[in-house]
């Protein structure tokens, strides 16, 4: 929620410019035309930073369209998985708010469906405790009048990843469009299935106990590397050990890359940059459990 309202204070932040009008003195008209010939004219000044501050927000705008893009064109592995998870829809609208969401759910088939369905249904569909969230932002958002001239809206949709057949690793992205805010926001869950013991990994699950360090300096390393390349990611920033520790489960898995996801905000702003940090597998092998368990002796 922290990384959340400093992100709708940024986007919403908007200037303020002080304007003043030249003073003319009639008893010395030498004076004032000296003064005309020093001094820029402050129409032209006004009309500048206007156009500046335009620019700037276009700019913007474009860029945040692109990170945008990016994320919803991303290539991912439901094709190959259409036997075993299914996406299915919920849409609703009600006064405060509208709530567009689809979703990964197991074939019920699956020995192990019952699970995963179960935690998709307790943790995106209590319809009940997103209302709650919703009013708790507007009051967090200083909404004292309690004026909905907007309907909030919640959008959730997914990409699925599956690793060497054993593993579906899913990124819920959850776009948030608040009233009376000028931009949406975006959000991460991921979860990650085993689909041979029907249990849920998490990094100490996934990593070699200890190699949160190793992980979090890779993370860094690649943040500054793209910053430096000057490609999209003007004023982003390195991760902090607070954030990394917070979103160290926040990754997906295919078969030649972690990803780590970060919401809006944690470490680049909304209109630049990106949402998730790609790691090649070959960099970070030695701290992956699987490449490092004993081999089965049959």
């Amino acid at each position: 929620m922290k990384t959340l309202i400093s992100c709708l204070v940024l986007l919403s932040f908007i200037a303020c410019k002080k304007s003043s009008s030249p003073e003319h003195t009639i008893e010395t008209p030498e004076i004032e035309n000296e003064t005309l010939q020093n001094t820029p004219n402050q129409s032209v000044q006004d009309s500048l930073a206007v156009f500046s501050e335009e620019s700037l927000e276009l700019n913007q705008e474009k860029t945040k369209a692109i990170k945008r893009e990016k994320l919803i064109k991303a290539q991912d592995d439901k094709p190959q998985l259409q036997e075993l998870v299914v996406s299915k829809k919920l849409y609703k609208e009600e006064d405060l708010y509208i709530l567009d969401y689809q979703y990964p759910y197991l074939n019920e088939k699956h020995p192990g469906s019952v699970i995963f369905n179960r935690y998709i249904q307790e943790n995106y569909l209590d319809i009940e405790k997103t209302e709650n969230q919703i009013l708790e932002d507007k009051e967090l958002l200083c909404d004292t009048l309690k004026i909905n001239r907007f309907r909030d809206k919640r959008i959730i949709d997914y990409k699925i990843y599956n690793a060497k057949n054993d593993l579906i690793s899913v990124v819920l992205y959850k776009e948030n469009y608040y009233s009376g805010m000028k931009y949406s926001t975006y959000l991460f869950d991921c979860i990650n299935y085993d689909l041979n013991t029907n249990e849920f990994i998490y990094f100490e699950t996934f990593f070699e106990s200890g190699s949160e360090t190793v992980v979090f300096n890779t993370i860094n390393t690649i943040i500054t590397d793209h910053i430096n390349s000057g490609e999209l990611y003007y004023d982003c920033w390195e991760l902090s050990q607070g954030d990394f520790m917070a979103y160290k489960n926040n990754f997906v898995v295919d078969d030649n890359v972690v990803k780590f996801y970060f919401d809006d905000c944690v470490i680049c702003p909304s209109y630049t940059g990106t949402y998730a940090i790609e790691i090649p597998i070959s960099k970070i092998m030695h701290v992956l459990k699987k490449y490092n368990d004993p081999p089965e002796v049959s």
